[in-house]
């Protein structure tokens, strides 16, 4: 009898141990303690936030909007774009002359400032410097340097390890490989460059980089209006003249002087109000 009895309990006692061990098996195989199910979100690896770095608003807006690719120049911390070798066309007029028969011609590659040298930029190289009496006593060190003649403009970029654009660099920037007549195209907007008048907001001289919808199709910025341009012309032996060329227009002119096409004759040593400049560099410097 003892032995039935024990037998009965012992039977009593698995069956009531077997559910129990069961369930606490399943529910372990389905559960994470609390540092294995932080270690498995952990493991998911997050995207990064895009950021930019902290740079002056000028630069930030010219990464952005320009082509690439672009090398900051060291001297001056001007942001330059490349123009790539091919076959641009060339073009000019001046005020009494026609159109000349256009043609293409063959470039080397070469970088150009994407604005414009700008007042803060020019007074690195003469600290005197003040555009306060062309900009009716107001400071602006995002305007481009102003009354500058060719000779101060071909040493600033000398200084600066780099040097005034020949012409037809100038215009190949300004139109890449369109037949464009203005940097955006072939229709004047008066909205799109700093020229003669109120209406585009400037009644002087406005920031470099202000006009990004007039860029150049290689994101080159201001080729129209603002201020006029210095350019360099072919070496030759001949005995050069005592003029040189701008281009682009500045803050008083019409859209006939802001064409890319348009050449304009002044003497070098003339310090307009409406005159500045941008550098380019060769590629194998």
């Amino acid at each position: 009898m003892r032995p039935l009895i024990f037998f009965i309990l012992l039977f009593a006692w698995v069956s009531a141990c077997a559910p129990a061990s069961q369930k606490h098996r399943k529910r372990h195989r389905n559960t994470y303690p609390f540092d294995q199910q932080a270690q498995k979100r952990q493991s998911k690896p997050s995207k990064p936030k895009a950021t930019f770095p902290d740079q002056d608003p000028v630069l930030r807006g010219s990464i952005r909007s320009s082509l690439l690719p672009t090398i900051l120049n060291k001297n001056d911390q001007s942001l330059m774009i490349l123009i790539n070798a091919g076959k641009y066309l060339s073009s000019g007029k001046t005020q009494n002359e026609k159109p000349s028969s256009s043609e293409f011609i063959n470039l080397a590659g070469f970088y150009i400032d994407r604005t414009e040298i700008t007042v803060a930029q020019f007074r690195k190289y003469q600290p005197k410097y003040n555009e306060k009496v062309f900009t009716g006593g107001k400071d602006c060190p995002d305007c481009p340097a102003m009354g500058i003649n060719w000779i101060q403009a071909s040493k600033y970029c000398r200084w600066a390890g780099k040097r005034l654009p020949q012409e037809e660099e100038w215009e190949a920037a300004a139109r890449g490989v369109t037949n464009f007549s203005y940097p955006w195209g072939e229709v004047f907007q008066p909205s799109r460059a700093n020229l003669f008048g109120e209406k585009d907001g400037h009644l002087f001289s406005a920031p470099v980089g202000y006009f990004k919808s007039g860029a150049s199709p290689s994101g080159v910025m201001d080729m129209a209006g603002n201020v006029w341009e210095w350019v360099d012309t072919k070496k030759s032996e001949r005995v050069q003249p005592a003029t040189r060329i701008v281009k682009g227009g500045g803050w008083t002119s019409d859209k006939e002087q802001a064409r890319i096409s348009f050449r304009n004759h002044v003497d070098l040593k003339m310090e307009n109000p409406t005159f500045g400049f941008r550098c380019a560099k060769s590629l194998n410097k």
